[in-house]
């Protein structure tokens, strides 16, 4: 080789930058102190390794929750559904940018924008679905046709990518912001903590937004490309991924919470009513009885029974008795206060303890429930039936430390009515109970009312 080749060659060589694992871009000419060259102190990131990153954790869970979902009940799997699409949406989009030479301008910016904000209006739509609230179907397709339309005109029509990119951002903003005030709201009127946290998540990722969104406009200049590789533009994705990530979790804690939740609930109500069970109603009446005792407050207790059930069910079947209970139980707890508590004893029968309240306000309470059932009308296969029922009334009494006694009381008033005429309430006689063997003394009854 002539001496001009040799030195060509090492110019050469001298003006190559080797590239490091993972997309790091280490210089050379460093003197090393121990084992460590001091030009690692200049490395620079590249963005594209983050977009690998970001593909593999999107997918990779948005594919697990898709695998998991269906072991849930029917609207947390449809949450899950839903939200699992968006983390598999999201990674395609990491996908479009890791090949933009492969795929092209069009799929680089247009399509891969679009996806970031489908991604964050099918998180929206999962949130909704979670929380049982109805979805806005507007705020679904909305943003993402927006997206997509600003994306192709300003990459193809009026080229300028950093006003393209401006939008996006505006676009995804929104729509976080959206996400927080729905995991926000009140759920059966209570905000679960996870959701509070999961509002919280979503608020910050908006927040940082409209940071960029600032720093974008602050200067007016804006130019016709945007370099993803200026440091800036990589703690972004950085952020990115580590809120999708926190996210993630976050939506899991709000899943299991409303499984627990929905475990709770099997164990408290009535599968068929929707009112708290025997155990449930018992172990409530008991706490309600003692701070009763302790605090000299009033306490009443309405036993209530559905007059010619029997022969309805009889009639009509036991779904239409079934259907009947649920629209009965629908009728009481709208007629009552936030505070009382309703129960399915069992079969027809229904009780119902109203804290704080004295024989009168309990004979209100029966008065207007008497009402609200004069004018319930149930129809089954278009055949209206007519239902009313019979209300039995008991006070508790100083010393009483069960539900026992009370029940008695109410139960016995509840047998004057039916043999009186139905559709009415007494309030309870006087009953001795003797805890031991549950023997019944000498009943006095004190008059029998009806609506």
């Amino acid at each position: 080789m002539t001496a001009c080749g040799n030195i060509r060659a090492k110019k050469s060589a001298k003006n190559q930058t080797p590239q490091g694992v993972g997309g790091l871009h280490i210089p050379q000419g460093r003197r090393t102190f121990g084992h460590v060259n001091e030009g690692y102190r200049h490395m620079t990131l590249d963005v594209r390794t983050f977009w690998l990153i970001g593909a593999l954790v999107s997918t990779s869970c948005g594919l697990l929750i898709l695998i998991l979902r269906k072991q849930y009940p029917d609207h947390l799997r449809r949450s899950l559904t839903v939200f699992g699409t968006a983390n598999v949406l999201l990674g395609l989009n990491y996908v479009f940018r890791l090949q933009h030479k492969r795929v092209g301008d069009f799929f680089f910016y247009a399509v891969a924008g679009m996806l970031v904000t489908l991604c964050l209006s099918l998180e929206y739509a999962a949130v909704c679905l979670l929380k049982r609230q109805s979805v806005r179907r507007a705020w679904v397709y909305g943003p993402p046709a927006l997206v997509f339309a600003s994306c192709c005109w300003f990459t193809f029509a009026v080229r300028n990518i950093s006003i393209e990119l401006i939008i996006c951002n505006v676009a995804d903003m929104v729509l976080m912001i959206l996400i927080a005030t729905t995991f926000a709201k009140k759920e059966d009127s209570r905000r679960p903590f996870p959701d509070m946290i999961a509002a919280g998540g979503y608020a910050w990722l908006a927040l940082i937004t409209i940071v960029v969104i600032v720093d974008a406009l602050k200067g007016g200049h804006f130019p016709i490309e945007y370099d993803f590789n200026v440091p800036r533009a990589i703690l972004n994705n950085i952020a990115a991924i580590l809120a999708e990530g926190i996210i993630f979790s976050i939506f899991l804690l709000s899943i299991s919470e409303r499984l627990n939740q929905a475990l709770l609930d099997q164990t408290m109500h009535d599968q068929l009513t929707g009112a708290f069970n025997r155990k449930a109603f018992e172990e409530a009446a008991f706490r309600e009885i003692s701070g009763a005792g302790r605090s000299g407050l009033p306490l009443s207790l309405l036993v209530i029974d559905l007059d010619g059930f029997k022969e309805i069910n009889d009639q009509y079947g036991h779904d239409a008795g079934d259907n009947l209970l649920r629209a009965s139980a629908d009728v009481l707890r709208n007629s009552l206060r936030d505070e009382d508590l309703l129960c399915r004893w069992g079969g027809d029968e229904f009780c119902v303890l109203l804290p704080r309240a004295q024989r009168r306000q309990a004979e209100v309470a029966a008065e207007r429930l008497l009402k609200a059932f004069e004018g319930f009308q149930f129809t089954y296969a278009r055949t209206p039936i007519h239902v009313t029922v019979s209300i039995g009334i008991a006070e508790h009494k100083s010393g009483e430390n069960s539900l026992s006694p009370l029940f008695m009381r109410a139960d016995s008033a509840l047998n004057q009515v039916k043999e009186s005429g139905r559709n009415a309430f007494a309030f309870g006689p006087e009953v001795e109970y003797f805890p031991e063997d549950g023997a019944v003394g000498g009943i006095i009854g004190d008059g029998t009312r009806s609506a």
